[in-house]
C-alpha cells in the first residue's frame, strides 16, 4: 500500500494577525489513480483572496487529473501532452475564478486597507485577488504525473535522495514568484511525466516548510530521511501531522506549511538513514 499524504497548517504570523491559512492541499483516490496537490496563496495586500485561490488552484488539479487515462497518452508525443496538460489545468482554473466572482462579487469590507492603485488593479483584473501557486502529482498505473507553477517545491525522491524534477534556475529571486494569476501563467506552468520505478515517490511543500531548511541538502538530510525511515518503520501518519503543526506553530518563520507526497509502499528504510 502506497503512503499518502496531505497537510496545510496555519502560521503563528497569521494566527497572530486573525488571517486565514492561504494555503490549501489535497488528497483524491479512486480505483486508477492517487492524486495530491499543495498551493500557496500569496500574501501580499491585493490578493485579498488567495486562501480561496490556493483552493482552486488544488480543484482545478484533481478535476484534471482524475479525468485522464490510457487513451489521453496516445493523443500526441511528450511535448503535445505536457502542453495539453497546462491549458487543461490552466483553463480550469480560470473556469473556478470566474465562477466564484460571479457568484460572490467583491465586497468593500474586503478592500478596506487597499490603495487606490491596488483596488484599480482588481478592478482591471480581479482574478489578481486569487493569486496563488500550484503544485500537483498524479500516480496513474506506472506514471508520476506533475504540474507546477511559483515556488511551491515539487521534488522527486530516490533511494534517500532528492531528484529535482523541474529546472528553478530561471524562477525569480526573493520573494517574487511565478503564479496562477498572471496573464502569461501558461508560459511558466510546468509538467513532466516521470516513470514510477524511478522514483521512491514525490513530495510537495511549500516554501512555510522549505525555506527554514535553507538549502536542498539540508531539506533531504534534516527532514526528508528521517520523516521517510519513520514513516515506513512505523506504518503511521501521525508523526507528520505533528510535525506539519509544529513547523507552523513555533519552529518555522511564521508562514503557513503544507506537505503532500505519494511515497511508493515499497519504498525500503535502510535508503533513507
Amino acid at each position: 500500500m502506497n503512503y499518502v499524504f496531505a497537510k496545510s497548517a496555519t502560521g503563528y504570523a497569521h494566527i497572530r494577525k486573525n488571517k486565514p491559512c492561504q494555503d490549501y492541499s489535497s488528497i483524491y483516490q479512486d480505483k486508477e489513480r492517487i492524486i495530491v496537490t499543495c498551493c500557496d496563496g500569496h500574501g501580499g495586500p491585493q490578493y485579498i483572496r488567495s486562501h480561496v485561490g490556493s483552493k482552486l488552484a488544488s480543484e482545478s488539479v484533481i478535476n484534471v487529473f482524475k479525468e485522464i487515462n490510457e487513451k489521453f497518452f496516445k493523443e500526441g508525443d511528450e511535448s503535445a501532452l505536457y502542453d495539453k496538460i497546462k491549458l487543461l489545468v490552466l483553463c480550469e482554473y480560470n473556469k473556478l475564478v470566474e465562477r466564484q466572482l460571479a457568484a460572490s462579487p467583491f465586497r468593500k469590507r474586503e478592500m478596506e486597507g487597499l490603495d487606490e492603485t491596488q483596488i484599480d488593479t482588481l478592478r482591471f483584473n480581479p482574478s489578481k485577488a486569487y493569486g496563488t501557486t500550484l503544485a500537483g502529482v498524479m500516480l496513474y498505473k506506472n506514471k508520476f504525473i506533475v504540474i507546477s507553477i511559483g515556488d511551491t517545491e515539487a521534488l522527486g525522491i530516490y533511494k534517500g535522495n532528492i531528484v529535482k524534477l523541474f529546472n528553478n534556475e530561471d524562477d525569480p529571486a526573493g520573494n517574487i514568484t511565478y503564479s496562477m494569476c498572471q496573464e502569461d501563467a501558461y508560459k511558466y506552468l510546468r509538467v513532466t511525466i516521470v516513470n514510477a520505478s524511478s522514483l521512491d515517490g514525490v513530495l510537495l511543500c511549500t516554501d512555510g516548510l522549505s525555506s527554514p531548511y535553507q538549502s536542498y541538502h539540508n531539506l533531504e538530510e534534516s527532514f526528508i530521511k528521517p520523516t521517510v525511515k519513520k514513516l515506513i518503520c512505523s506504518k503511521s501518519l501521525t508523526y507528520i501531522d505533528s510535525y506539519i503543526d509544529e513547523v507552523a506553530t513555533r519552529l518555522g518563520v511564521g508562514d503557513d506549511v503544507s506537505l503532500a507526497f505519494i511515497i511508493k509502499g515499497k519504498t525500503k528504510a535502510k535508503n533513507y538513514v
